[in-house]
């Protein structure tokens, strides 16, 4: 067990308590597959790719841009407060699809596995000289079609439905 009885450690809880579960309802037949069981294991960690430098908290001014290139997407821009980003496996990204659209439509959910080229991680040290939260920047980094979660621009949809999900989450009882 873990922080507060928890019977997972943390940074799996994102898996856990709404990324598995929006991407059972929205994802793929290959994504839930591939990810539910392994959430299910811990044997996957995500970090969460939403808040922006200039952005904050308000999750509809998102830059981050996320570009069809080829078979896939480039995904450019930066993240900030990425918890457990430096022992992700995959990061739960919410990018820009259509800079036209209004501030909540445009958007879309990604999976993205963190050892892709063009992605760095650099720790947000606090005072105490250690870290969990991290900022993340994506350079060109090229991710295959199969990384979208569910239809391009409509990731504000999805999205609220997983904080829908992690407001919901109660712990088991220790």
């Amino acid at each position: 067990k873990s922080l507060l009885g928890a019977p997972r450690k943390l940074s799996e809880a994102i898996g856990v308590q709404f990324v598995g579960p929006t991407i059972m309802r929205y994802g793929s037949a290959e994504q839930k597959e591939r990810y539910v069981k392994a959430i299910g294991k811990a044997e996957v960690v995500f970090c969460l790719g939403y808040s922006e430098p200039q952005a904050g908290s308000d999750l509809g001014a998102v830059q981050t841009r996320a570009v069809r290139a080829g078979d896939g997407y480039r995904i450019d821009g930066q993240k900030i407060f990425t918890t457990f980003a430096h022992c992700a496996d995959f990061c739960w990204l919410l990018a820009r699809t259509n800079p036209d659209a209004p501030k909540h439509k445009g958007l879309s959910l990604f999976i993205v596995d963190m050892k892709t080229p063009g992605i760095t991680v650099r720790p947000l040290i606090n005072v105490l000289g250690s870290h969990s939260f991290n900022e993340v920047y994506f350079d060109n980094a090229l991710i295959p079609q199969k990384s979208l979660v569910g239809d391009e621009n409509l990731g504000w949809q999805y999205l609220m439905t997983a904080l829908a999900y992690e407001r919901s989450f109660t712990s088991s009882p220790a």
